[in-house]
């Protein structure tokens, strides 16, 4: 007995020892906790920046004004390095000055294929899912030859000689002035990256500081706070210019009322550290700001640690996460996601978090903290958190409770090292960790405290039924794995609150017995595309807020009764309602009361049966959304009317609307009375004839008062806008796009439109449109198959166009004259127009860069081509009647990239193409006369990448020390003939300088 009194003493010990580190009170949860947002949206970290256009001026001026390749920013953490170089990043004229810009924000601990995949994620602007680092280095290779670009390295630490000296040969390979800007607080990085003055960021003046702080800690008060101004500039006085000083305080202040409280800041012992160039001084402030957090707040945040630096943090990822930990309380009044997203706002509010990214709405979806208050979150969570690289030795200590783990090298499937943290509470592994294909029992095992577990983007394909011995699971995450099925014991989980099941393709079912999870508020199904029905008892969630999709099944159609009690929040889409058909059932959903569901989809397969089609209307009617419904997406709906809940004002807050393939609808809504409709798209309704009733005209200054995007599609009985000749007007509305509505022949007036797309349209639409729109920066049309020439005023009234797109136009013969009113025209595409012949004059298209003509086998490009002395891009493919390149081509001095594709007649290359001097692509695909090069491809000394493919003549010739041309391009780089590369410096000519290290 004395024994065991000793170990639970130990344990009494070893709490209090956890309370004390955390500053846990007695009550955990302050009385009277409110979770409501700030009143005022400003807070949100995106605070006006101050007193930084100077030095927005001179970096500017260093990466486009002078020969430095690369330009580095070095000062203190938190001074301002990262919010100036995005200053320049965004600036219009650097923007204009590189064809690529790519962010990659490096701080400490990355890995190679790591920072690869983030440079092909900025380049692209899509996410990145390749997985063998060949791959990867190839894409990166494609992404960057040939151009002029600019690759920020945001946060850099490391200061390996060897490493930088890689890296910079990376600039020196693009383009003629690409440039790498990188930010330090590292002054060896600096020189070792080759930068010869690096540029020094200094504080903020005096009074910036005083602005910024004040504008965080007055919040709409300097009348009450008037009194306090002297000690308020007294603080930011000592915040020596440093932003990141002035923001934490200033939101610090913002809660404190009184001298005193303000005088006890200004006199802390803390600032004693302020200046020093370690960051000390800044962590002290940051610390003081820490120190004032109520309770519930330090523990979120110091829990916030286990994510690596840099890491973009989902909102509701660690919201989920935190609900997990039980950092936030439960109540029968608030939803803990409610209390959790307060918790957020609060540490957002009080600069913890910042750049924020939001959806359509404005909701916030995700953030990142800066590496200091990082810094500060890894000092506060101590051994509590750890995030560690996989493939290095860690011992993880036993008092660790939360970890986590990134990288892609390969791994045991049951690390060692997790046998020493019996006591984890969390265990996620970040980044889809490719090479882990099976959980074994063992490592379920190791894991009886865990109530997180983030497995997602593994290749698991089964899980070991021992999952159901994790009786404290809370947190579930399997998105992205070739799961099929899931264990039955997942069922045991009852203490499960959210399981994540996104773009689990292969997953065919989910466990019959899944209503047992009593406690789940989160099941994520969306992008399950392999799944065909949902088990019974689903109704019987009653905590369950998230479902993304409900699938009515043919075995049993009264389910969708099941949806009747259960508060679902955010999107919601039902498919395969053809299986319901009863209209009982349907009302029962109570979709109405749904009051949280902001987007939903009702989706209909399509179905011949007619008492299907007959008896939908009535099921639609008992589908009515709740009001607040911001998003509705129809699709496939085989009724002739639409519900009444559709043809009024009811859904008034509706803001984005899609009507797909509603076939049988006559009559569209009267959706030009909705105040809010922001986005319209219409697509297969095959018998509207107008679009707007009777009404359309009248009282138009109200109509669509909103509405900024419309798309019309698949319409043939579609005659105009409205049955009265006043058409309206369309205010606000930037972007237009019509395809396959031959019989529409009017449109409103357009007085705000800059994107225009006609497709298989009426050439009076044309013409109509060409006489009312004056604000276009992009027009396509396409499909207008008698169309001789433009309709007058339609290039002449929009001298602002950037892009003009042509295609499938067979009768146009000539567009000289309409193109040279253009003075700012930067994009020209032509295709499919059999019967042009003319496209330049001897004047005119000066700005152009880029210019792809495509299937037009008429054309003469010798007259005009010589003034496009800006054009970076020219792609000839399908022209027939060209046998050479065109004489006027040779003075394209600044052309980098020449793709010359089944021009079937071309069988030379002129010997003036060694004069493309800037030349650093070149494709020929499907030459098949093409036998040989001009000896002057050997003067191309910038030609980084020739592809052949489909040249047979041309392709032995080059072939890699044999070839009769093989001596002409053996100095480029990246060769590829019918396929793999015969040359390329692959793994190690271009990737190299981005490898750090293994």
């Amino acid at each position: 007995m004395k024994l065991k009194l000793k170990q639970v003493v130990e344990k009494l010990d070893l709490v209090a020892n956890e309370r004390a580190k955390f500053h846990f009170r007695d009550a955990v949860y302050e009385k009277g906790f409110s979770c409501e947002r700030p009143q005022s949206d400003s807070y949100v970290i995106e605070s006006k920046i101050l007193g930084r256009n100077k030095d927005k001026k001179n970096i500017i001026k260093l990466l486009i004004g002078s020969d430095e390749s690369v330009v580095s920013i070095i000062g203190i953490g938190g001074i301002g390095k990262t919010t100036v170089a995005k200053l320049v990043y965004n600036d219009a004229v650097v923007e204009n000055s590189f064809d690529t810009r790519i962010w990659v924000c490096v701080s400490e601990g990355f890995n190679v294929k790591r920072l690869l995949k983030a440079i092909i994620e900025s380049g692209t602007g899509s996410s990145c899912n390749l997985v063998e680092m060949d791959v990867i280095q190839r894409r990166v290779q494609e992404l960057i030859l040939g151009k002029k670009f600019l690759l920020v390295l945001d946060d850099v630490w490391d200061d390996d000689h060897e490493k930088y000296e890689r890296l910079k040969n990376l600039v020196h390979n693009g383009l003629d002035g690409s440039k790498l800007l990188v930010t330090t607080r590292n002054e060896k990085v600096a020189l070792l990256m080759g930068t010869t003055n690096p540029y020094r960021l200094e504080g903020l003046s005096d009074g910036d500081c005083w602005s910024l702080f004040q504008e965080l800690a007055y919040k709409n008060r300097q009348k009450e706070l008037l009194a306090l101004e002297e000690v308020g500039k007294e603080i930011a006085k000592k915040c020596r210019g440093v932003p990141l000083a002035a923001k934490a305080l200033g939101s610090l202040m913002c809660l404190k009322n009184q001298k005193s409280e303000w005088s006890f800041i200004r006199d802390c012992a803390m600032w004693d550290l302020m200046g020093h160039e370690d960051g000390a001084g800044i962590l002290s402030a940051l610390r003081l700001s820490y120190e004032y957090l109520p309770t519930h707040l330090k523990q979120c945040f110091a829990y916030c640690s286990i994510f690596p630096k840099g890491y973009r943090i989902n909102k509701n990822t660690l919201i989920r996460l935190w609900m997990a930990e039980g950092f936030v309380p439960s109540s029968e009044s608030i939803p803990p996601e409610e209390v959790g997203n307060g918790y957020f706002n609060e540490l957002l509010w009080r600069s913890f978090f910042q750049n924020v990214r939001r959806d359509f709405d404005g909701i916030i979806v995700e953030c990142d903290m800066h590496d200091l208050v990082h810094d500060l979150a890894k000092s506060v969570g101590g051994v509590d958190c750890l995030t560690t690289e996989f493939g290095k030795e860690v011992i993880i200590p036993v008092a660790t409770r939360h970890l986590s783990m990134f990288g892609n090298e390969v791994v045991p499937k049951n690390p060692g090292m997790l046998k020493s943290a019996q006591n984890l509470r969390s265990f996620l592994l970040l980044d889809g960790q490719r090479n882990i294909t099976k959980l074994s029992k063992s490592f379920f095992l190791s894991f009886r405290s865990i109530r997180a577990l983030d497995c997602s983007g593994t290749r698991i394909k089964k899980l070991s039924n021992s999952i159901g011995t994790l009786l404290h699971l809370r947190y579930l995450n399997l998105s992205h794995t070739l799961l099929r099925t899931l264990p039955k014991s997942i069922c045991c989980l009852l203490n499960l609150e959210a399981l994540i099941l996104k773009h689990c393709n292969h997953l065919i079912e989910l466990p019959a017995e899944i209503r047992k999870l009593v406690n789940l508020r989160h099941l994520d199904i969306y992008g399950c595309t392999s799944l065909t029905m949902l088990p019974g008892g689903i109704g019987q969630m009653r905590s369950l807020q998230t479902l993304p999709v409900y699938i009515v099944s043919d075995a049993a159609a009264s389910d969708i009764s099941e949806l009747q009690r259960l508060d679902l929040h955010g999107e919601l889409m039902i498919k395969n309602l053809e299986n319901l058909s009863n209209e009982i059932c349907a009302k029962n959903a109570n979709l109405k009361g749904k009051r949280h569901i902001q987007f939903l989809k009702l989706i209909w397969a399509q179905v011949e049966e007619m008492e299907t089609r007959e008896n939908v209307e009535r099921v639609v009617e008992g589908l009515q959304p709740n009001s607040d419904l911001r998003k509705l997406h129809l699709e496939g709906y085989i009724g002739a009317n639409f519900p009444s809940w559709l043809m009024t004002t009811y859904l008034v807050n509706i803001v984005e609307l899609s009507l797909l393939k509603c076939h049988r609808c006559v009559e569209l809504p009267q959706l030009e009375k909705l105040p809010f409709l922001e986005v319209l798209t219409v697509d297969g309704m095959d018998s509207a004839m107008y679009f707007c009733g009777s009404s359309g005209g009248k009282d138009s200054a109200t109509h669509f008062a909103s509405l900024k995007q419309l798309t019309l599609r698949n319409m043939p009985c579609l005659l105009g806008w409205s049955v009265n000749e006043d058409h309206g007007i369309l205010p606000r509305l930037k972007k237009f796009t019509c395809e396959a509505c031959p019989s529409l022949n009017n449109l409103p007036y357009l007085p705000s439109l800059n994107s225009l797309e006609l497709s298989d349209c009426s050439s009076e639409l044309l013409a109509e449109t060409a006489a009312n729109v004056t604000s276009l920066t992009h027009l396509m049309i396409s499909g207008f198959l008698e169309l001789i020439h433009l309709p007058e005023g339609l290039l002449k009234n929009n001298i602002s166009l950037l892009s003009v797109e042509i295609r499938d136009c067979p009768e146009i013969r000539s567009l000289s004259s309409e193109l040279k009113v253009l003075p700012c025209i930067e994009s020209l595409s032509i295709s499919n127009c059999k019967n042009l012949s003319s496209v330049f004059d001897s004047c005119g298209l000066g700005t152009l860069k880029s210019l792809s003509i495509h299937g037009c086998h008429n054309i003469s490009l010798e007259k005009g081509l010589q003034n496009l002395q800006f054009l970076q891009y020219a792609s000839l493919s399908d022209c027939g009647n060209l046998t050479t390149l065109p004489m006027p081509m040779q003075h394209l001095t600044s052309l980098q990239t020449l793709h010359i594709w089944s021009c079937s007649e071309m069988y030379m290359l002129p010997e003036w193409l060694g004069d493309l001097s800037s030349l650093r692509e070149l494709e020929l695909w499907y030459c098949r006369k093409l036998s040989s090069l001009p000896e002057s491809v050997k003067n191309l000394t910038k030609l980084q990448f020739l592809s052949v493919w489909g040249c047979p003549n041309l392709g032995s010739r080059c072939r890699n020390d044999v070839g009769e041309d093989w001596h002409k391009i053996k100095h480029v780089p990246f060769i590829k003939i019918n396929g793999p590369y015969i040359q390329a410096m692959t793994v190690c000519f271009l990737v190299t300088y981005l490898l750090l290290h293994e």
